[in-house]
């Protein structure tokens, strides 16, 4: 199998196997292989293997992509040459007779001792086997998984936090020309971990993992999640109706944060719900939700309030017209805003491009999700009326039903919003290739 043996420096080398096909190779997040380094792009280079043949191609990258020291646009590799993307080094390896830095096993993690490369005097390296798929080296002890994504690796570690977080849970900023990370709890900057992860070479497309959606919410703990999901949004709901207008965007931007949630959960390709979000930062998660809504759905509600309380002519065809757009907006919207952690995402200049990327699927996305949301709201309806029927009774037989059925559709609105999230989470996990969301 073909491969590059990449020279990290002090951190030790890293090995890339590459996969039948294309591979592309970069610092953004939608690469098949993640190079953390200021001098390689965020799309750098692709690499094409066909049988016997294995073609380099630069991608347009600001540093050059070069062959034995010679500049490249596209040319064949051949076994022992070597490659430089900006200021990264690496080593082409056309079958078996590289040199490893780990072996993938199936067993669980151990600690390996491997021997040193054949070119170099370099003492033995130790690498630790996470996951049967991943090989991470680093310079900080005691390497974990992100904490908000137990099955991701953690990718950057926030010292006075002492914990590690994956691309999707710090900051990015641009100081410069480098883009820094920054731990989303503190503020402090994350120090980066290198991290490789061997994807799979085949990965099932958005229409197969579909069907999966409706079953996502019950797959290991996702029950009790689900039942301890209920039981906190009745209790903010309880809450934000005594104490008002503070308790319900509190209450709003939690229910927020638990969306966003599952859609980086799905985004790191996680199977099982995640736990609750903290209770830090709701006023902010508020506002972005109020971003989101007010400039998705602003038109439809200015053109109401206009007829309907201050008696402009507007026609009824233009009310429709213009909530059926917002709501074929809205999904890509709050996708865009849920992965970049910002209301400013939702400006079309974001959203319209990954609509015309992916018609198809995000318009069974939309569909299915209008779905679940008119579902919601009928239930919601039907709710109230039950609720007002329970109040006015002597029956406690009826008062029973009433406070049953209630408790079973607060966690059947639940399971319907874990649903909903989930395939968007789908949705950007099978194309954020196309999306380029992360690219510089």
């Amino acid at each position: 199998m073909p491969r590059l043996l990449i020279n990290q420096g002090s951190t030790g080398p890293r090995e890339i196997q590459l996969k039948p096909g294309a591979n592309s190779l970069g610092r953004g997040v939608a690469n098949d292989f993640k190079i953390e380094d200021p001098s390689v792009s965020t799309s750098h280079c692709q690499i094409l293997v066909e049988q016997q043949n294995v073609i380099i191609k630069d991608l347009g990258s600001t540093n050059g992509t070069y062959i034995n020291r010679s500049p490249v646009q596209e040319a064949a590799l051949q076994a022992g040459q070597t490659i430089h993307l900006g200021g990264v080094e690496m080593v082409f390896y056309a079958d078996a007779a590289a040199y490893s830095v780990a072996r993938l096993v199936r067993e669980p993690a151990t600690e390996v001792e491997l021997p040193p490369p054949p070119t170099t005097d370099a003492p033995p390296i130790a690498a630790r086997i996470v996951t049967p798929t991943r090989v991470v080296t680093h310079t900080s002890p005691g390497s974990q998984n992100c904490k908000f994504h137990p099955k991701t690796a953690g990718r950057f570690f926030c010292a006075p936090c002492q914990k590690y977080f994956c691309e999707l849970c710090v900051t990015s900023r641009m100081m410069g020309a480098a883009q820094h990370k920054f731990c989303r709890h503190c503020g402090t900057e994350c120090e980066a971990v290198q991290v490789q992860i061997a994807r799979p070479v085949a990965r099932k497309g958005f229409f197969k993992r579909l069907p999966g959606a409706f079953i996502y919410p019950f797959k290991g703990s996702g029950l009790l999640m689900l039942i301890v999901a209920t039981v906190a949004f009745a209790l903010l709901s309880a809450v934000s109706g005594i104490f008002s207008i503070m308790a319900t965007m509190a209450a709003l931007g939690y229910l927020f944060a638990f969306m966003q949630n599952i859609i980086h959960c799905t985004a790191a390709e996680d199977d099982e719900m995640p736990n609750m979000p903290d209770f830090d930062g709701l006023f902010g998660s508020f506002f972005t939700l109020a971003g989101v809504v007010a400039f998705c759905f602003g038109v439809p509600i200015a053109l109401a309030v206009a007829k309907f309380f201050f008696e402009v002519e507007i026609p009824v065809e233009a009310l429709i017209g213009t909530m059926v757009l917002s709501c074929l907006y809205f999904p890509m919207a709050f996708l865009a805003v849920a992965m970049k952690d910002t209301a400013i995402a939702a400006n079309p200049l974001i959203v319209i491009p990954a609509i015309i990327k992916v018609p198809l699927e995000y318009f069974v996305a939309a569909v299915l999700l209008t779905g679940v949301f008119g579902v919601r709201l009928l239930g919601n309806a039907v709710m109230a009326l039950a609720a007002v029927e329970g109040q006015h009774t002597r029956d406690m037989s009826v008062l029973f039903i009433s406070l049953g059925m209630r408790a079973f559709w607060s966690f059947a609105s639940i399971y319907l919003l874990t649903v909903g999230m989930r395939i968007l989470g789908l949705l950007y996990v099978t194309k954020k290739e196309k999306f380029g969301w992360f690219s510089r």
